[in-house]
């Protein structure tokens, strides 16, 4: 029994902690902040929200609720599983996926890209998001709780969300 116990701790231990290395740890979007999120772009019938880290979706199951279409990347597959159990009403408009964002294209839908990521991985998300609003030949939102990109100046900030256009 113990060795059972380990083997599900350290599998924990590498989920939870080796992913900071890929962007930042789980750390969820306080849920009094979500409709300062939502206010700040007015979603069209064909956009789509992408969740970059969606953790346990929290952002994905609001996004949904209003009927917006989302789809969340993440790499915890305990997250991942938690995402999708709560998300198993809202099928038809959001999804999870277990993807590392860096290497995953956007939807071609893509409006709006939410990230809580850690600020020295801002400038690579900076170069991600310069390749696929061009890739995608339209531009594309970031929005960013609490983390500033460098070298852009925000359009508009509400609380700690600050709001990025990304131009084709």
């Amino acid at each position: 029994m113990t060795v059972v116990l380990w083997v599900i701790f350290g599998i924990l231990f590498v989920s939870f902690l080796l992913i900071v290395f890929r962007g930042a740890p789980y750390v969820p979007t306080r849920a009094r902040d979500l409709d300062d999120l939502f206010s700040l772009y007015k979603f069209k019938k064909r956009d789509v929200l992408v969740d970059l880290g969606s953790g346990d979706g929290r952002v994905l199951v609001a996004a949904a609720r209003r009927g917006i279409r989302s789809v969340g990347y993440e790499l915890n597959p305990f997250l991942v599983i938690s995402s999708w159990l709560q998300l198993r009403k809202y099928r038809t408009v959001a999804t999870v996926r277990f993807a590392d964002f860096w290497t995953t294209p956007l939807p071609k839908e893509t409006a709006v890209v939410f990230v809580f990521l850690a600020g020295p991985f801002m400038k690579r998300l900076d170069t991600k998001l310069s390749r696929e609003a061009q890739r995608l030949g339209h531009d594309i939102v970031l929005i960013s709780y609490g983390v500033k990109m460098p070298g852009h100046a925000p359009e508009k900030t509400k609380g700690g969300f600050l709001v990025y256009r990304f131009e084709a």
